[in-house]
This record gives C-alpha cells, sequence and structure tokens, in this order.
C-alpha cells in the first residue's frame, strides 16, 4: 500500500499543448523537399546541394513560425509597470 502512494505521487500530467512549430519539425520531410529541389532544377543540382538548400528552407519556415509564436505570446501577456526617468 505504501509503494502504491508513493508512485501516485510521481504522476505526470504530460498534456502541454503542442506548439505548431514543433509539430511542424516533426512532421517535415527533408528527404521529399530534397527531391522536389532536385525535379525543379531538373537534377543540375547534386544530391548534398539540394539536401542543403532543402534544410536552410526548413530552417527558415521553422525560424518564421517560432517568432510568430513568441509575437503571439508577447501580445496575449500585459505588463504593468511605471517607468521613471533618472536625470
Amino acid at each position: 500500500m505504501f509503494v502504491h502512494n508513493k508512485l501516485r505521487l510521481l504522476e505526470f500530467n504530460n498534456k502541454r499543448k503542442q506548439k505548431y512549430s514543433d509539430e511542424f519539425l516533426l512532421k517535415v520531410s527533408p528527404l521529399a523537399i530534397t527531391k522536389y529541389i532536385q525535379r525543379k532544377e531538373n537534377f543540375s543540382l547534386s544530391w548534398r546541394a539540394a539536401r542543403a538548400v532543402a534544410d536552410a528552407k526548413i530552417s527558415e519556415v521553422y525560424r518564421d513560425l517560432v517568432l510568430e509564436e513568441e509575437q503571439l505570446n508577447l501580445q496575449e501577456e500585459t505588463i504593468e509597470g511605471e517607468c521613471n526617468e533618472r536625470k
């Protein structure tokens, strides 16, 4: 009985809402994007170069999503205070 009560205390609530940027990063397929880039360029780019372009595009989109989410978080927060300038 004592062990059961102890385990109950260690339960965690992992129902944290996942942000869209993190979901995007988990679901995006760099290989599919690489294949698309190679087809778009008529296979003139090497696989390595196409993969680098794909990774750069994924990073750019992820950056924009994170910055957008953080901007929304800042707008939702209310900061009240007073600023006194020193002379």
